[in-house]
């Protein structure tokens, strides 16, 4: 396991910026005493928001649809040999995602680390490993491509750039003209404008996902300028999910409601008061203050009385989650390791199955079996989505076994899933698209006694970091209302 030094809460409020000023802890007085916060959704972004909130000495209560906590964090256990284990959700730590690893610090998890290796491409058909210096097989690259490696189109295309769009973790992002220049251009075409040809954006999609044909290119750089120094991987040992248990446990789960479905959030000078369903039926709670950690695309069928200023209701109607579908193959050995092949991303590639991840080397100790994972987004995701659940494992099989002719054979058990199906998301992260971003402020900004959490909300959109980092802004804010 990693040890990584313990990072003061106080220190991490100031290190994280993103479309405003920092939000610094305020000092736990008798101001919190005897005020109660609700707070929606038990996800990674709900249960910091509350964690923080009962260290400032605030009563709070979380209401969840689900039966279960953790949101997007979803380890899936059931139906694997084994002891094994699939990330239906968050697969992955960053090595500078310093929030996340604070909070496994503290809750005593220990980490894994994803093994590196070379992956196997599958690109206009051709399957094929790659060197770094050998000229890439693909048709239609210029001749200064043909043996640019993917560190070398990152140095020249996107790093950089860097200093050009500013840092969102020193408040400096976007600098001054950004948005004019780059706010109506998608991330495919921000590369193609800094020279890369279509071939070479296939080798880059292969290996980054279908996402970067949709996604703003304010939105992407954002990211990549905030986890520029992004070396090691990590893995939460025996699951992702137990981040998000172990908050649970630390808030208390009788203070945790499962199964109950909000629909309506009343709000004044005075208060807010919450309108559920759940096992008893309808029922409302009230409090001094919410926190909002729901997603947008759940939250648009909660009615809101009086409504949101015009922005916030703009914005929960146009934000836009992108659609991912898993596709899980536990296999009976680790094949691809007779050629050599590993790392996450063992098989990069411009088909149906996008991505092959390959979660294999953070599973239980003991066990030679394979867990891999076909990992679509965008038109792959909607593709797979589309076809039924029952034979989503053919299609998923099909695909794969174009580049591993062994994948039938090798097949243990089989496990699918469509994020744009989740009825309490509706997709799978926050893509801000062309044209988007004046929603970055407008998801963020408290309404009244209304605060705003998810990873809908932060720089790291998509990622445990994203929530962690809103959760606690979400709870400074309302400490600072007091």
């Amino acid at each position: 396991m990693q040890q990584h030094p313990r990072i003061s809460r106080r220190r991490l409020a100031g290190l994280f910026v993103w479309a405003g000023a920092a939000h610094a802890l305020p000092a736990c007085g008798q101001a919190a005493a005897e005020k109660r916060v609700l707070v929606l959704g038990a996800g990674l972004a709900g249960l910091s928001a509350a964690w923080e909130l009962q260290q400032l000495g605030y009563a709070v209560t979380v209401l969840e649809g689900r039966d279960r906590v953790g949101g997007r964090v979803w380890t899936l256990r059931d139906g694997f040999e084994d002891g094994q284990f699939a990330e239906i959700g968050a697969v992955r730590i960053p090595d500078v995602h310093e929030l996340t690893l604070d909070y496994c610090d503290k809750l005593g998890l220990e980490l894994d680390e994803y093994k590196d290796g070379e992956p196997l491409y599958y690109i206009d058909g051709q399957r094929f490993l790659h060197a770094d210096g050998e000229a890439w097989p693909v048709m239609g690259l210029t001749a200064e491509e043909e043996k640019l490696t993917l560190g070398d189109f990152w140095e020249r295309q996107i790093y950089a750039t860097f200093e050009e769009f500013g840092d969102p973790r020193m408040n400096g992002f976007p600098k001054p003209g950004i948005v004019e220049k780059y706010d109506g251009m998608v991330y495919a075409d921000f590369l193609r404008m800094r020279g890369a040809s279509e071939a070479y954006l296939k080798i880059y999609a292969a290996d980054n996902g279908s996402e970067i044909s949709t996604i703003g290119t304010l939105a992407w750089m954002g990211a990549e300028v905030a986890d520029k120094a992004w070396g090691a991987t990590y893995h939460i040992r025996g699951g992702n999910d137990q981040l998000p248990l172990r908050i649970a446990d630390e808030v208390g789960l009788d203070n945790i409601l499962l199964s109950r479905k909000v629909t309506k959030i009343e709000h004044d000078d005075a208060g807010v008061t919450v309108t559920f369903s759940g096992p008893d039926g309808e029922e409302t709670l009230s409090a001094d203050y919410l926190v909002c950690a729901i997603p947008f695309t759940t939250l648009r069928d909660v009615a809101i009385e009086p409504a949101f200023s015009a922005d916030k209701t703009r914005a929960i109607k146009e934000l836009f989650l992108m659609n991912a579908g898993r596709g899980y193959i536990q296999t009976r050995t680790r094949f691809w390791e007779a050629e050599k092949i590993g790392g996450l991303k063992i098989a990069k590639t411009d088909g149906p199955a996008e991505r092959i991840w390959n979660l294999s080397d953070v599973q239980p100790a003991g066990s030679t079996k394979g867990m891999i994972q076909s990992y679509t987004q965008n038109h792959n995701a909607d593709a797979y989505c589309d076809v039924a659940p029952e034979d989503r494992e053919e299609y998923c099989l099909a695909a794969v076994e174009k580049f591993f002719p062994e994948i039938r054979a090798e097949k243990v058990a089989f496990f699918q899933y469509c994020w744009a199906d989740d009825p309490w998301a509706k997709g799978a992260w926050t893509d801000i698209l062309p044209d988007q971003w004046w929603i970055v402020a407008a998801t963020r900004k408290p309404e009244g006694r209304v605060t705003f959490a998810g990873e809908h909300t932060s720089v790291w959109a998509g990622w445990m970091q994203g929530a962690i980092e809103s959760g606690q802004r979400a709870a400074d804010e309302i400490a600072a209302m007091d």
